[in-house]
Parts: structure tokens; sequence; C-alpha cells
């Protein structure tokens, strides 16, 4: 895959398709294809959240270099010490709620911009420049299987 030095990957993380509470887990961990050049290096600039569901809460959003899940879907995190270390976490960023702006009714987006967190994949783990984002609830909400997007964008150093 050729690179250019800006690009973006949108995915969409498979979602408890239930009533999640404040510090569950939404999401375990979704693959970024392409992040990175493989065992690369990528700023994460700018994520922009679609939530289809209209829930208007900040998630936080935990970026690995290797998938490991955070424990089970809609419970609270439980990965252990020991697979939080072979899951190489790269950090996390709280994508803030859609209030107001961004709002069409059914469903908002949220955007957050100027992240400049540095993304590497892990060149054992995969061939393909891939890193994984898992998504955790900061309030009650329902969510649908299919009911988030996420387009991050990168810039490749």
């Amino acid at each position: 895959m050729a690179h250019r030095k800006y690009h973006s990957v949108t995915v969409t993380p498979v979602c408890d398709a239930t009533e999640v509470g404040d510090g569950m887990i939404i999401f375990n961990p979704t693959k970024i294809p392409g992040a990175c050049t493989r065992d690369g290096s990528s700023l994460l600039k700018s994520i922009v959240l679609t939530d289809r569901d209209d829930n208007k809460i900040a998630i936080e959003l935990y970026f690995l270099q290797v998938s490991k899940p955070l424990g089970t879907l809609g419970a609270v995190i439980s990965i252990t010490d020991a697979n939080l270390s072979l899951a190489k976490p790269l950090g996390c960023v709280t994508m803030p709620a859609v209030s107001g702006l961004g709002d069409y009714v059914l469903g908002g987006i949220s955007t957050l911009a100027g992240i400049d967190l540095v993304m590497q994949s892990d060149g054992d783990d995969n061939e393909e420049g891939a890193i994984y984002v898992a998504g955790v609830a900061t309030a009650t909400k329902t969510y649908t299987a299919s009911g988030l997007d996420l387009t991050l964008g990168f810039e490749v150093i």
C-alpha cells in the first residue's frame, strides 16, 4: 500500500449492543489497517467519531500496537497487567461529547484535532502497519452493534 504524507482510515468497531455503563467497554480492539508503514510510525492528527446511536457522550479511546481485549464487552476493564504489557499501549484519547455543533438530530459527529500522538505498528504482529483501538463509555448509554464509525487522520513520520 502506497502511503501519502497524510491519510485517513475509517473503521466501524463491533459495539456491545446493549446498555453500557460508565467505565464499561463499548468495543474491544478494532484493527486500523495502514495506520503506519510496516513497523513504522505515524502521528495521529485527528479523530472524527460518527455516532449513529445519538448517545452524545464522551468516549475514551485506547490505542494499542497488539490486539488484546480490554475485557468483556459491556463490563468494566479487566485486562491483566501482563496482557496490557503484551498489547503495547500507545495512548488514550478522550473523544468529546457532541453538544450542539455536529448534532444532526438522529446522530452526532464529534471531532478532535491537533492530537499529535505517536503511533507505531508492531512488525512482529502484522505486516500491514496496523494499530488497534478500543472504546470505553463515560456514561450509561445503549449502543447498536455498528452504531459508531471512527475516521482517524494520520501523518506518516
